[in-house]
């Protein structure tokens, strides 16, 4: 479950400040501003990625970098690397977009988009196990976060991009997709392109509707883009005029320009809402009043409730079958529960209010600002069903909720579409669920994911002798096991949040599996069973997802901590203990990347960030309380970049490699002398968040037979990328992604027994390759275990 641990003190000034605001203030009236100081309290969220010199994260130059990695990909360049997918085939991961194609009357042809993998179909969603086929994860995006389709010209379908929720791993967008052929091919629209660095107006698409005159509207909600809230196309996309929402002054001022959902009516008449962590708000646009002008400037009338306490993210929910019943649900600002429902009759000219139904909060954990969504029975204006934490339906216009879901499908849903009063499909943090019954009183769930694999992995690991054995942490779906050739169906070895896992690699019996912070399990039977380390050694200090490794032969766990400390956990074979272990040169500075020296040891590599510039340690007697720093190197690079990955040669424990992992800055970097100083390898790499980076063994062909052997794998914000000829800043860079999509990698782990790369990433699930090799004479049986470790700041 998603949490904002660094944002827990700005969302209580947040509340405060609410709570002693008016207890209802038409938002027609009000000339308060917007909260932007909002975004500067996420900076935790996206320092790992954010231009430290512009404090922005400049999404142009990820479009500039694709466009030329495929320059690259279409100048003759080897890719020598094949990838094979592994699934999961059974577990997806976090979907928001799902649309049943119009096309197909028996509901079979289903689109579904993902946050973070592309875009899906399948022809077959109603059998028992359904087959998505990738659309195309390719796309400039993978950040698929709704769809829509033309009622007029069916063949026309729009993808928004973006995830606007505030959530620790959302992706930004960049635009609308358009298709035109029925959704087998997919272009941006050329209005909303990011066409430099500091544009940001469609970076956060949050919902898409089309009225009954063929208008396309789109919610906004952006970091540093003008245009913001609900902007209107009467020609499908060819241009765009805002229509709701800051920084509108003329005819009303807005409080916000962040919207968070628009509906359509079956009488033409146009809703959306505005508010994202910050004054929520309802507004209308009555097709009976304004005709074919409907959802232009000026036509919009607030019809907010006037509820007491200020909320915040709203969800408006339309009756089919009679346009005139509306249904809201709305996060509470102090609380973030959905503490009431309020229902109209006549089209939000009157509102009363009932009780809301307990399954879409977590108590004092509720986090409808995340997770909100509701849909009405086609048929019946009266039979609802919302989604939070879990599902709830009632049927009797609100009045009395049962919780329907618990048990059956994943947590945390965020998309409810209605085939019929029998059907429904469930989008949510596992992927995608079905009911065929959800007209009974206690429907029944299934899994439809197979072949869904859109799973966010964090990172990965791999068994030392059975070829076929990984862990692999996901965002809310915890760390899974792989144990089966080719495209595997997963066993959750722990639940949660996963992070970084690791396999002992003498013999693989001690496993350790992470969730958020300092929290962890582990298995001393090979991976049978897992059982937590308890309270003693748990804590939730350190990164959201941690940065850990592992020292096989002591059976010590490095891990991040607080700032200017690392938290050390001995004797993970036996009876575990662990300490903090504070060194004073890190200063503010926070461990980012640890890396253990398998050679020496007591002896571990900590990239520390945040607060300062980059600092690289080299610690002996790291497995005692006191620590010396044995080299300590800042990277010359803006005061604020994120140190992401360190690895160490196998062949020499003086050549050392760090990677960083954001934008305007030089993210590849190599020690010849042991970490006394750093060199820039960067080359031709186009400026895009580097995550992870390994050295090859010395007998690698990455290149190709003529391209040289040994060299550099990176994981980066567009898959991987690779070097056979480290050449200082000349070195040359090529993307070697074959069978594997332009997605974000956020691990790669090496085993030398069979030469396998394993790559964990953040949307795509888990990917393997053999690297082909030639006899160089040189062993590298002795390669030292390549643990970098990657964290999110949240």
């Amino acid at each position: 479950m998603m949490q904002l641990k660094r944002f827990v003190i700005f969302l209580l000034a947040t509340s405060i400040f609410w709570r002693c605001a008016d207890t209802h203030e038409s938002v027609k009236n009000s000339s308060r501003a917007e909260m932007d100081g909002m975004e500067q309290a996420m900076q935790q969220e996206f320092m790992m990625t954010r231009d430290p010199q512009l404090n922005v994260i400049p999404n142009g130059r990820l479009v500039a970098a694709q466009a030329y990695m495929q320059t690259l990909q279409g100048a003759g360049r080897i890719n020598a690397l094949a990838w094979q997918e592994r699934g999961p085939s059974n577990v997806g991961g976090r979907t928001r977009a799902i649309m049943i194609d119009k096309r197909d009357a028996s509901g079979n042809t289903v689109f579904a988009g993902s946050v973070g993998g592309g875009l899906f179909k399948t022809t077959n969603f109603t059998s028992a196990t359904p087959t998505w086929t990738i659309v195309n994860d390719f796309l400039p995006n993978l950040a698929i976060t709704c769809l829509v389709q033309d009622n007029s010209n069916q063949n026309i379908m729009y993808a928004g991009t973006g995830e606007g929720w505030f959530n620790i791993d959302a992706i930004r967008g960049r635009g609308i997709y358009k298709s035109t052929d029925g959704g087998n091919t997919w272009n941006v629209l050329a209005s909303t392109i990011v066409t430099t660095p500091s544009d940001s107006t469609y970076e956060y698409v949050q919902d898409l509707a089309i009225d009954n005159n063929g208008n396309v509207y789109c919610c906004l909600r952006n970091l540093t883009g003008a245009a913001r809230g609900v902007r209107r196309s009467t020609n499908g996309g060819t241009t765009w005029a805002q229509v709701l929402g800051a920084p509108l002054t003329v005819p009303i001022v807005f409080a916000t320009g962040r919207a968070s959902d628009l509906e359509v009516a079956s009488n033409g008449d146009v809703y959306a809402c505005l508010g994202v962590f910050g004054k929520g708000s309802i507004w209308k646009s009555s097709f009976a009043t304004n005709g074919a002008n409907t959802g232009a400037l000026g036509t919009w009338v607030d019809i907010t409730p006037l509820w007491v306490l200020t909320r915040q993210r709203i969800e408006l929910a339309i009756a089919p079958s009679d346009p005139q019943k509306l249904y809201v649900f709305a996060q509470d600002s102090a609380t973030s529960q959905v503490i009431g429902l309020w229902r109209s009759t006549n089209g939000g000219g009157v509102w009363d209010s009932v009780g809301s139904p307990s399954a879409l909060n977590n108590g004092s954990n509720s986090q409808t600002w995340y997770d909100l969504i509701a849909a009405v029975d086609p048929n019946n204006p009266n039979t609802l069903v919302a989604g939070g934490l879990h599902i709830a339906k009632s049927t009797d216009a609100g009045l009395n909720w049962t919780t329907i879901s618990s048990g059956q499908a994943h947590v945390d849903h965020h998309a409810l579409i209605y085939n019929g009063s029998t059907k429904l499909i469930d989008g949510n943090d596992g992927g995608i669920y079905y009911s065929e019954t959800i007209d009974q009183p206690s429907p029944a769930f299934t899994n439809k994911n197979n072949g869904y694999n859109v799973t966010q992995y964090y990172a990965c690991d791999y068994h030392p002798s059975n070829a076929n054995y990984f862990l692999a942490g996901a965002q809310d779906n915890g760390t899974q096991k792989f144990i089966s050739a080719g495209i595997n169906a997963t066993t959750n070895a722990t639940g949660g949040d996963g992070g970084f896992c690791h396999i002992r690699l003498t013999d693989g019996q001690v496993q350790i599996t992470s969730n958020t912070g300092n929290n962890y399990s582990r298995s001393v039977n090979g991976g049978t069973s897992f059982s937590s380390l308890g309270a003693s050694i748990n804590n939730n200090r350190g990164q959201f997802i941690n940065p850990t490794d592992f020292d096989d032969n002591n059976n010590i766990l490095y891990c991040g901590d607080d700032a200017g400390n690392y938290y050390l956990i001995t004797g993970l074979d036996a009876a575990a203990s662990a300490q903090q272990v504070t060194v004073a040169t890190m200063g503010t500075r926070e461990v980012t990347a640890v890396r253990v020296d398998a050679g020496a040891t007591g002896t571990i590599w900590l990239g520390t960030s945040f607060n300062a510039v980059p600092m690289v340690l080299k610690l002996t007697n790291a497995n005692t309380p006191s620590p010396t720093v044995a080299v300590s190197s800042l990277i010359n690079v803006a005061s604020g970049a994120v140190i992401s990955c360190i690895d160490i040669d196998p062949a020499n424990a003086n050549h050392i490699l760090v990677t960083l992992s954001n934008y305007g800055i030089v993210s590849v970097w190599e020690s010849t002398d042991g970490g006394t100083t750093f060199s820039n390898i960067e080359g031709n790499l186009p400026d895009m968040p580097v995550r992870w980076g390994i050295f090859a063994p010395a007998n690698a062909q990455l290149n190709g037979g003529t391209g040289g052997n040994g060299g550099i794998l990176l994981g980066t914000e567009l898959g991987v990328w690779t070097t056979s000829q480290i050449n200082g800043a000349s070195t040359v860079w090529i993307p070697n992604n074959s069978g594997q999509a332009n997605v974000s990698t956020h691990m790669l782990k090496w085993r030398a027994s069979d030469n396998t790369v394993a790559t964990a990433t953040h949307g795509r699930g888990l990917f393997t390759t053999i690297l082909p090799t030639v006899v160089t004479g040189v062993s590298n049986n002795s390669i030292t275990k390549d643990f970098i470790k990657y964290s999110f700041a949240d």
